[in-house]
């Protein structure tokens, strides 16, 4: 009998083998079909861990606002972040960003997010150590 092929005729064929006075056959089918239902069972909770999951992560964008330059989670009029929109768009990842006097940080990847008077906010990456430079293709 081959795997996750549980349906009332399997049951119908243990029932004909008991009653033909084969019970050792009954008993091994009774035990594949088990087999299968306990393997089915796992699969099935695991596909409703990766559907809840995914609903989760549906959940969280619908609350994510974007201002221009980071994000924030909006959840019942209750505003929180900001979070790096670097780290969130290349990694999925939620980092929340630091306030410092003058910028945003990003402890993750280091980029900074510079606080205008206007409430604008420009984004500035942190140089990166050792930069090798640009390999030019075309002369």
């Amino acid at each position: 009998m081959s795997k996750k092929n549980i349906h009332a005729t399997n049951f119908r064929k243990v029932l004909d083998l008991f009653n033909e006075g084969r019970s050792s056959d009954a008993e091994n089918l009774l035990r594949i079909i088990q087999e299968d239902y306990l393997d089915m069972y796992e699969e099935n909770k695991e596909l409703r861990s990766q559907i809840k999951e995914v609903a989760e992560i549906l959940d969280l964008a619908e609350c994510m606002e974007f201002d221009g330059q980071k994000y924030w989670i909006n959840e019942e009029n209750e505003k929180t972040g900001p979070y790096c929109q670097i780290c969130y768009d290349r990694d999925g990842v939620l980092i929340r960003l630091q306030e410092r006097s003058k910028h945003w940080e990003c402890y993750s990847c280091q980029n900074l997010f510079v606080k205008m008077p206007t409430g604008n906010v420009i984004h500035k990456s942190r140089p990166k150590k050792n930069s090798k430079p640009l390999l030019r293709l075309f002369s």
